[in-house]
């Protein structure tokens, strides 16, 4: 069965059939539908690579054509050097996606308005659509742009509206695997500086699992769970005194004050990123590098199902995090 014969069933000229069969928008919807049900009855199975591949061969582009995906992403730090965390997930898509065959077109999130996007998106046969707003900052978005057809990926927790198929750190076990370390040494007397502006859900996580594993149970977990922008050396100092905190788990963003080292040597730290030259108990790494490609690994799965799309019902992929003892 052939695009030809499909043409032929509806009246339709072989290029119509075929940008139909693409979801171009150019089609209308109605027109879409009609050669769709024809291709279904008829028995036509349209890969959607094929197209994408004679085009790209008219294009003179020979036998280095790849599938196409599109990475969407917002610098939070315009003008400044990437967060570190930031460019180990970039890094992880990058290397990913060449590693199966698709050409990556990046996008700068503030550099293009959505529908200029999509026209860009539809023109280069892009069927597959990665969104990366870092929330290592506190920002949380809005992606405006109509991705019914494409398949779509979120990574990580900045990404507010639309829901979509995510890529996620796992806040929960993250905290897990830090208190399972060091009840041991340090029994009861453990507490986290948190910083507050990652998604809420990720917050929730992280405090859920912190009350939940915590050696000294709910309620006194719940008074060791400080907020890093409430923090001051007297209501530290307090903390201290009444539960002898001897041992300190430190969110990734949090930047030691001086005066911390008083009150609970940096040799008790835990760190959820790499601590640099600091003698410490040991750190979470999140796996950074491993959610970006998860992240493609998932869109990857869902072109070619596809999954073209707002989902109804989203799932969400947690990369599991790793201990790494310190010196």
């Amino acid at each position: 069965m052939s695009v030809r014969e499909v043409a032929a069933a509806t009246g339709l000229s072989v290029a119509t059939v075929s940008r139909a069969l693409r979801d171009d928008p150019k089609v209308s919807a109605a027109t879409r539908e009609r050669v769709c049900v024809a291709a279904k009855k008829l028995g036509y199975s349209h890969n959607p690579y094929v197209g994408q591949m004679m085009s790209s061969l008219r294009r003179r582009h020979g036998g280095t054509f790849r599938g196409n995906m599109a990475l969407v992403w917002k610098n939070v730090y315009p003008g400044l050097a990437l967060d570190i965390r930031h460019q180990q997930v970039l890094d992880g898509i990058r290397a990913r996606a060449a590693d199966l065959g698709y050409s990556l077109n990046e996008f700068d999130l503030a550099a293009n308005k959505p529908e200029s996007l999509r026209r860009i998106l539809v023109n280069r046969g892009i069927r597959g659509v990665l969104i990366f707003m870092p929330s290592f900052a506190g920002h949380k978005g809005r992606f405006r742009m109509n991705l019914d057809h494409f398949a779509c990926v979120s990574t990580g927790w900045g990404l507010w509206l639309p829901r979509l198929d995510s890529v996620r750190v796992d806040y929960f076990e993250m905290l897990r695997l830090a208190l399972h370390h060091t009840h041991r040494q340090f029994e009861k007397r453990i507490a986290v500086i948190w910083d507050f502006r990652t998604d809420q859900a990720a917050h929730n996580a992280a405090r859920a699992s912190f009350i939940v594993h915590h050696p000294a149970g709910p309620a006194i977990a719940g008074e060791l769970f400080l907020s890093w922008r409430e923090l001051s050396e007297a209501s530290f100092a307090k903390v201290v005194r009444k539960h002898g905190v001897r041992c300190l788990l430190l969110g990734s963003s949090i930047q030691p004050p001086v005066w911390l080292e008083k009150y609970v040597p940096a040799r008790n730290w835990v760190w959820f990123r790499d601590s640099g030259a600091v003698t410490h108990v040991g750190r979470i790494d999140p796996q950074n590098y491993l959610t970006g490609q998860w992240s493609v690994n998932l869109l990857a799965s869902k072109i070619q199902m596809n999954d073209f799309g707002i989902p109804k019902h989203c799932q969400r992929v947690l990369v599991p995090p790793r201990w790494v003892p310190g010196r």
